[in-house]
């Protein structure tokens, strides 16, 4: 809860005000919305994770994603199965952990064998009304498969349940680049604009103990009207050279498309 102080007193730097609109500070939350969804003929199921799911999750996250070894907290206790019941969202517990757990986790199953073939982790933070696309996994051998392909498809459905049912207003990805596939799921498929590239953002595993600084890709997506709370590009303040940028960003961008989530 907004632990509210008396700011009558004090002044921003610079009073943004000719360019964008304002609103009242208050109390702000994003909810995370159930999912549950049979898909590819009844062969497999999208669902929020449970308890039971954790040791063999964490297992596929080591294959698919091992990465995460060593690198930021934020990301990987998706690796230890201990640490999940601290972090993440459970099925459970929803109507409690869906409102106070700042992960959610979506996992990807064979219907016959119960077998885990996948799984997406999303970030969510309150006072800014934000989701972050963190981190997804898709097993080696489900990657070139119709059905794998049809897992990742469905991730504009639960996006858009997202857009119309969490409460936020801004999403945000990153995106590694080894390969480029989330990269354009993110800027061709499901409508996200890109900021920037971010040399040696995260550490990353490189085998047995060795890790080496990866480069990452980020994205944003402003939901409903929310950009309107955003300064234009007039009463912001930037070297010379980051307008040029600005340009050349504003460029790339209109390259944007959300294909995905028009028919999904």
């Amino acid at each position: 809860m907004l632990e509210k102080i008396d700011m009558i007193k004090y002044s921003p730097y610079k009073k943004m005000e000719s360019s964008v609109i304002t609103r009242d500070i208050k109390d702000k939350k994003v909810t995370w919305p159930y999912y549950e969804k049979d898909i590819n003929n009844g062969e497999l199921k999208i669902r929020i994770i449970e308890k039971k799911d954790c040791v063999e999750i964490a297992e596929l996250w080591r294959v698919c994603y091992g990465e995460l070894y060593g690198s930021s907290i934020k990301y990987d206790w998706v690796l230890y199965p201990q640490r999940y019941e601290t972090n993440v969202a459970f099925s459970e517990k929803w109507s409690k952990d869906s409102l106070n757990k700042d992960f959610c986790m979506l996992v990807f199953e064979e219907i016959n064998t119960k077998k885990l073939i996948g799984a997406w982790a999303l970030f969510k933070d309150d006072r800014n009304l934000q989701i972050e696309f963190s981190i997804g996994i898709i097993h080696p051998s489900y990657r070139q498969q119709q059905s794998g392909m049809k897992v990742v498809s469905m991730a504009a459905d639960y996006i858009k349940t997202l857009e119309n049912e969490s409460g936020a207003e801004y999403l945000s990805a990153f995106c590694e680049t080894w390969h480029n596939t989330t990269q354009y799921l993110c800027f061709k498929q499901w409508g996200f604009k890109v900021a920037g590239i971010f040399p040696g953002q995260y550490t990353r595993w490189n085998g047995a103990q060795q890790e080496y600084r990866a480069c990452e890709v980020h994205f944003y997506k402003f939901i409903r009207d929310s950009e309107k709370f955003v300064p234009k590009h007039g009463e912001i303040v930037l070297l010379p050279e980051f307008e040029r940028l600005w340009d050349v960003l504003e460029e790339i961008n209109k390259n944007s498309e959300d294909n995905a989530l028009k028919i999904s």
